[in-house]
């Protein structure tokens, strides 16, 4: 009797740590939107430096959604800089802001390789430099929002530094894309011609603002390029494949991801 209790505790212990584990390393897709408004006044507004990325609960970056900054002030944005290594790959970019106002971005749960990243607490770090000195005449701060498999709703207090900088308006939306994960119909997606010649292109559409990452795959599942990672509006588009001389002959795939839909294609490549 005590050896069948004692298995029957050691099945329990392991059937808890197996259910633990999965929703530890559960990876919901879906999409963060994130609305905010700037205000800021100096002698040197309303132009103004702004990153604004994801990191974790630990503090490690994940990606870049808004940088707009140019190259030669990039000094004002020293805390972006140091934890994202300058990395864009999936971000808004453009130069130095001379207007102050409304912004959004959208990210669809993926890293830098458009992997889509484990559940659980994340922060939206801005940081807004409107000032010519790299400490003063700016603000960083992050907000925090639940990535899982409910939708998670968060309005920040507005944030203020000092009398010449905020942040107001600010709402974060976490949706998940449980029920709603789709493999895209080939109307919306599609490659050709295939196998692929200089011709060839990807032409997919899209029905609402999304954050769109395209990779080409080896055979292995290996990430050999990322081809489109960014946010992308109602549409369609056409997005050439010119693969010639960059990759050897032989089997690949193309997968496209973008928060709520999916889908994976096989492509060849001749000699």
């Amino acid at each position: 009797m005590k050896r069948k209790n004692l298995l029957t505790l050691i099945a329990f212990f392991v059937i808890a740590f197996m259910i633990s584990t999965s929703v530890l390393h559960a990876q919901t897709a879906g999409t963060m939107t994130f609305n905010f408004t700037t205000a800021s006044s100096s002698s040197y507004s309303p132009k103004h430096c702004i990153a604004v990325w994801i990191e974790n609960n630990s503090g490690t970056f994940i990606k870049t959604k808004l940088k707009m900054c140019s190259n030669g002030n990039l000094d004002h944005l020293t805390t972006w800089t140091g934890k994202s290594g300058s990395n864009v790959v999936d971000a808004i970019t453009g130069s130095t802001r001379t207007t102050n106002g409304a912004l959004s971005v959208v990210w669809n749960g993926t890293d830098v390789s458009g992997t889509v990243v484990a559940n659980g607490v994340y922060k939206v770090w801005v940081e807004f430099a409107w000032g010519s000195s790299q400490t003063t005449g700016k603000l960083f701060q992050s907000f925090t929002f639940t990535k899982g498999a409910t939708s998670d709703h968060q309005t920040p207090a507005d944030y203020t530094y000092g009398t010449t900088g905020s942040l107001t308006g600010m709402t974060i939306d976490w949706a998940p894309a449980v029920g709603v994960t789709e493999n895209l119909s080939s109307d919306k997606f599609n490659i050709f011609p295939n196998p692929i010649t200089s011709q060839s292109a990807v032409k997919y559409s899209l029905t609402e603002l999304s954050d769109v990452t395209i990779g080409l795959y080896d055979i292995s599942g290996k990430l050999i390029d990322i081809l489109v990672d960014e946010n992308q509006n109602t549409g369609n588009y056409n997005l050439p494949l010119s693969l010639s001389g960059k990759v050897n002959p032989g089997v690949y795939f193309i997968k496209m991801n973008t928060g709520k839909a999916e889908h994976t294609s096989k492509i060849f490549i001749r000699e």
